[in-house]
């Protein structure tokens, strides 16, 4: 017959259980603790400081908030309009010196312009009047027409090769269009086969200048007012047009 397990004691009994790390030495059951090593002491593991990730979310939040101001400052900015101011009157910018010398003294200039937010828009009409001439009857002086559009919003420079020509010339008139190299970003000049009327187109970052001349003419005389040969008269505009382009950026 198999007699029930001997128990260790009178009233004790297995004891509490042994936790790994502790033991009981033979000398007064004092518990030795063994050396343990928490998780946040390995070095494979740094704890970032509580508010750290704050610092970091608060950086990219600032970042952000950077880009998107720069970005309305440049987008309410416009573009660079470079050093060109406007032009509250475009005949007194416009000096036509050398065309002056070459068809007659400047009379009756007339400008005009127009301010909005998106292009200003100044001309000017000038006559240019012959005085060997001036007394004739039906005498018609040489005109020069000046345009100066100044671009607030967006880029002319796309669409100024498909523009140059056809704000003076309209049906099946031929435009002769001829590279001006030396003036401004890009111009041409630009000649009619029907009129033989001279024009001269200037891009200029968001500036576009136009000059044009309609020669002058004794009208019911046997002889005309020789206006110039057309290319003649051209380094005399481009002459006039860089003076004028200077003095809108003065």
């Amino acid at each position: 017959m198999i007699s029930e397990p001997e128990l260790v004691g009178d009233e004790e009994g297995f004891g509490e259980p042994e936790i790994p790390g502790q033991r009981k030495d033979d000398a007064g059951d004092r518990e030795a603790t063994a050396e343990t090593v928490s998780a946040a002491d390995a070095p494979w593991f740094r704890r970032p400081p509580p508010q750290a990730w704050l610092w970091a979310l608060g950086g990219a939040v600032t970042a952000s908030a950077v880009w998107a101001a720069g970005l309305y400052v440049h987008e309410s900015r416009g573009p660079d309009m470079g050093a060109y101011r406007e032009s509250g009157n475009l005949c007194l910018d416009t000096e036509v010196k050398a065309l002056s010398t070459a068809l007659g003294e400047v009379d009756s200039p007339r400008p005009s312009g127009r301010e909005h937010a998106a292009r200003d828009m100044a001309t000017c009409w000038i006559h240019l009047v012959d005085s060997t001439a001036k007394e004739a009857d039906q005498y018609t002086p040489t005109t020069v027409f000046v345009t100066y559009a100044l671009h607030k919003k967006t880029d002319p420079g796309p669409e100024f090769d498909a523009g140059v020509g056809t704000d003076m010339f309209f049906g099946d008139t031929e435009i002769a269009m001829e590279r001006v190299e030396g003036l401004g970003e890009r111009a041409y000049f630009v000649l009619s086969g029907g009129s033989g009327t001279p024009g001269l187109h200037v891009l200029d970052g968001q500036a576009v200048l136009t000059m044009t001349v309609s020669p002058g003419a004794l009208s019911g005389s046997d002889t005309d007012v020789d206006p110039a040969d057309a290319s003649e008269i051209r380094p005399f505009m481009a002459e006039d047009m860089r003076a004028l382009m200077a003095k809108l950026q003065s």
